[in-house]
């Protein structure tokens, strides 16, 4: 899941090619996105010295795909951090397929709601609700979600733990270098992640500047926070247009006499989990995964994640559309207004 980018534009069509169908990636681009992915403020130069292309080639190609929003640059962190002490999943059910994708479209405009996904199983749709507080996280829920026409049922699952995100995309069978853990912030390091969740390349005297401290300090403060997993800054980009990528939610139920927490920590060092929660509700956990095909989603399930110590049950849902739009600090939506500034960012599979 890509984590959790300023004036909302409205959702793309179903005809819409999608952002990245207007700016076809080539080797170039997949190579200096492997690298932002592996580090976010990598700089142009490095890059180019590794992939054996000039610096005015790879700063021409970044600001391209950052310009059409291909990428984004983040700092992943845990919402918390960002002042939102509420999580949840909402698996949906609507009356007819027919109404999935524009169904999907209206929970997307929800300011609350950071990702939305579109599946062809039981539950026709999740959302994940990223809320202040209880009391908006149940606004959300009977005014917003239960306002869209075509909806039949919502099934909560409050997250105990968001316990792991690693927007990996590209390479995601390379050695797992740490995810981005739920971990609390402190005050200073809270700020820091705020700006840097805005514009993860932000050079580190602007953000000094900003919170009255020297450029070392927010240096030295950030460098702690990515050894202990608590904060990663990334190129994040949408899967589904890779066309060489499977996305699912794996349901899973655990033994009563197997702790959440160490299934968690065993799906979390799987290369091809993206991101894992542990949530109240008839599932225990649910695992983002993403392979390079249907076939390896299978390998997937039947060699790494079923054979699991304490995995009592699971349920796969794969991704046919998703929406997403990066998740802004409490303090800077407070500013832009209830409605939200983020754009959402609609993806449709190209058809065989």
């Amino acid at each position: 899941m890509p984590p959790k980018t300023p004036a909302r534009k409205p959702t793309a069509p179903p005809s819409d090619p999608g952002l990245l169908g207007s700016l076809p990636l080539t080797e170039t681009d997949r190579r200096i996105i492997s690298h932002l992915q592996q580090d976010g403020r990598r700089t142009y130069a490095a890059i180019a010295q590794d992939i054996g292309v000039t610096e005015k080639t790879v700063r021409t190609r970044a600001r391209a795909l950052l310009d059409q929003q291909v990428i984004e640059i983040v700092a992943l962190v845990s919402p918390v951090a960002l002042g939102y002490s509420v999580s949840a999943l909402a698996a949906i059910t609507i009356n007819s397929p027919a109404l999935g994708t524009q169904i999907s479209d209206a929970l997307a405009r929800i300011d609350t709601i950071d990702y939305v996904v579109l599946t062809n199983s039981r539950y026709a749709i999740f959302a994940e609700i990223i809320a202040r507080d209880m009391q908006e996280l149940q606004t959300t829920i009977e005014t917003q979600i239960g306002a869209i026409s075509g909806i039949t049922g919502v099934e909560l699952f409050p997250y105990f733990s968001l316990h792991y995100q690693q927007a990996r995309i590209i390479d995601t069978e390379a050695e797992r270098d740490g995810g981005v853990r739920d971990i609390e912030l402190g005050a200073t390091d809270k700020a820091i992640a705020s700006h840097l969740n805005v514009d993860g390349r932000m050079p580190f005297s602007a953000v000094a500047e900003q919170l009255g401290a020297s450029e070392g300090q927010i240096r030295q403060r950030v460098q702690a926070m990515i050894e202990n997993r608590q904060l990663r800054i990334m190129a994040i980009l949408n899967p589904l247009k890779l066309l060489d990528r499977t996305m699912a939610w794996v349901a899973i139920k655990v033994s009563p006499d197997t702790r959440l927490t160490d299934v968690a920590d065993a799906l979390a060092a799987m290369p091809s989990i993206s991101y894992v929660t542990i949530c109240a509700g008839r599932f225990d956990i649910f695992a983002e995964a993403i392979t390079t095909s249907q076939a390896s989603l299978l390998d997937l399930l039947d060699r790494e994640i079923r054979p699991l110590k304490g995995i009592r049950d699971t349920e796969v849902f794969i991704y046919t559309n998703l929406h997403y739009k990066r998740l802004l600090p409490v303090h800077l939506k407070n500013r832009t207004g209830a409605s939200g500034d983020e754009p959402v960012h609609s993806f449709y599979e190209a058809q065989p």
